[in-house]
């Protein structure tokens, strides 16, 4: 083929299309990773596996759908449960998963066939293993009884292979085989932990159907993490395709790489914007379907997430510049005046020994350094020394924040920048009403050792969208000239670079550059 035409691709409606344009939009328009939902057919649309495909592929996933069931139901009633055959069943079951082997999540639902239940366990015991599994324990709906398998029969099995169990209160407690009066004696975290103890890795006790409360609050339970996500109830028995919605949302952003708490924080954003913004009401209805709009999610839709030990601090702090600019982060004084030199105008000093005999003289050279060259200085940490010695403002990560004195920073006129890694981190940051946040890491750094996964440019950009200008963001961790477009590209407002630039063979060059691609910052 004549090279000319093979760089061409045509398209009748179009005209002519680069293969560099298209791996341009490849980039921009990554692929979707395959989740397989195992649930009912909603004949009214609103629940099951078709609100389980349209929320798997709004959340960035590719739905694979493999139904259990069949339901003849509406808003109000329902007139009707019919099994998959379950030769059928599993002849589509072992079709997905020997077709698409990338499988990435796996979304379970209603089940009303013991042996179809049997047939799935079986496979998430064995080649879907791999694969994180949400398992949402339909026993009946809210519209009428469905008749579900007896999940209780199987809980062991069922717990064992599943990541994030998500039953709401009932379903909870006839699982546990708690009533009412231990439920409001223990409260649902001890609810939660009876699932743990039987092996699930984590559970979301789901809150919009109690009646008796007047918020809606979910609460999420693993073993190194409890919180609860509280949002206004803006319907007294739920939403009709809630649970469903939440769940396949889960598992959708779980194949995409998110971990379970930010992909609950953002699951929850999405549903509770479905249900304030329904895509079909008729008059007079008081639970509508709940509604799908996609990403990016809204603040305006985002939970208040309660952390057992963490402030509960509503600041606010000073403000910054909207727009940081290049953020250097380095380990002395003389790294401060030489990149200060060089025309950098934000940059913090993180000496993390406690024991350095010139701590507080090394942070009061850093702070005549950036007065001199009209530059902000964060302190990492030592905030108490930050205030003593002037600085601009001091950097805390999220278990510092546990134990520093906020108020005391506040009133000092110091600015707080807040480091986070990921959605869930990224709302209790923004209770606090910082000065700045931090969301990294976003590559695979060497400077220290991280808890936490990558988080990539993907993600990077949907928690600026979600942000949307509200306060100062600043992506760390990783980033160097090789992989800083998706990131500059994100529209996050300041990059923070560590080594990029002090092991750079020209820092000041070095320097150069960066501050012509991010800048140095606005004013105040």
């Amino acid at each position: 083929m004549d090279k000319k035409k093979e760089d061409k691709i045509s398209f009748k409606s179009t005209g002519p299309v680069s293969r560099a344009l298209l791996d341009e939009l490849r980039l921009a328009h990554p692929q979707r990773p395959p989740v397989l939902i195992l649930a009912a057919v909603d004949s009214g649309g609103g629940a099951g596996i078709t609100a389980d495909v349209i929320s798997v592929h709004d959340n960035g996933g590719w739905p694979l759908p493999c139904t259990t069931a069949l339901t003849a139901q509406s808003l109000h009633r329902v007139a009707g449960v019919e099994d998959v055959p379950a030769d059928m069943f599993e002849t589509t079951l072992k079709l997905a998963v020997s077709d698409w082997p990338a499988i990435r999540a796996v979304k379970v639902g209603f089940v009303s066939s013991r042996d179809i239940l049997c047939k799935i366990l079986d496979c998430l015991e064995g080649p879907l293993e791999h694969a994180p599994v949400v398992w949402d324990p339909v026993l009946t709906a809210t519209a009428g009884k469905l008749g579900s398998a007896d999940l209780k029969a199987q809980l062991k099995r069922i717990l064992a292979v599943t990541d994030v169990f998500t039953p709401n209160i009932s379903e909870a407690m006839e699982l546990a085989g708690w009533d009412e009066a231990r439920y409001d004696i223990e409260g649902p975290a001890e609810l939660g932990r009876v699932f743990l103890e039987q092996g699930a890795k984590a559970v979301i006790i789901k809150g919009g159907h109690n009646i008796k409360a007047s918020r809606a609050v979910d609460t999420f339970v693993s073993p190194a993490l409890s919180f609860e996500m509280e949002l206004p109830k803006l319907r007294g028995d739920g939403a009709h395709g809630g649970g469903c919605a939440f769940s396949s949302a889960i598992a959708a952003l779980l194949a995409r790489g998110y971990a379970p708490q930010d992909a609950a924080v953002l699951a929850k954003a999405y549903v509770f914007e479905g249900i304030s913004a329904p895509d079909l009401m008729r008059q007079g209805e008081d639970r509508p379907p709940v509604g799908h709009h996609g990403m990016p999610h809204s603040l305006a839709y985002a939970p208040r997430v309660r952390e057992f030990g963490f402030p509960d601090f509503g600041g606010p702090f000073r403000r910054c510049g909207l727009r940081l600019g290049l953020y250097p982060v380095v380990d002395s004084p003389e790294w401060v005046a030489r990149l200060t030199a060089a025309g950098v105008r934000t940059i913090q000093l993180r000496i993390k020994d406690p024991d350095d005999p010139k701590l507080f003289e090394k942070i009061c050279k850093a702070v005549s350094f950036c007065r001199a060259a009209r530059a902000r200085l964060f302190v990492d940490d030592w905030y108490e020394l930050a205030v003593k010695a002037g600085a601009y403002g001091v950097h805390l990560g999220m278990e510092d924040l546990r134990t520093a004195d906020l108020e005391y920073i506040r009133r000092s006129g110091l600015r707080l920048g807040v480091s986070t890694h990921g959605p869930y981190e990224l709302m209790k940051a923004l209770q606090l009403n910082p000065s700045y946040i931090a969301l990294g890491h976003i590559f695979p750094t060497n400077t220290k050792a991280m808890p936490s996964r990558p988080q990539g440019a993907a993600h990077l950009r949907e928690q600026v969208a979600l942000v949307g200008g509200q306060v100062p963001l600043v992506a760390i961790g990783g980033i160097s000239e090789d992989n800083c477009d998706g990131v500059i590209e994100s529209g996050v407002g300041s990059v923070a670079l560590v080594s990029a630039l002090t092991k750079a063979a020209d820092p000041e060059a070095a320097a150069a550059r960066w501050l012509r691609r991010i800048g140095s910052g606005g004013d105040e």
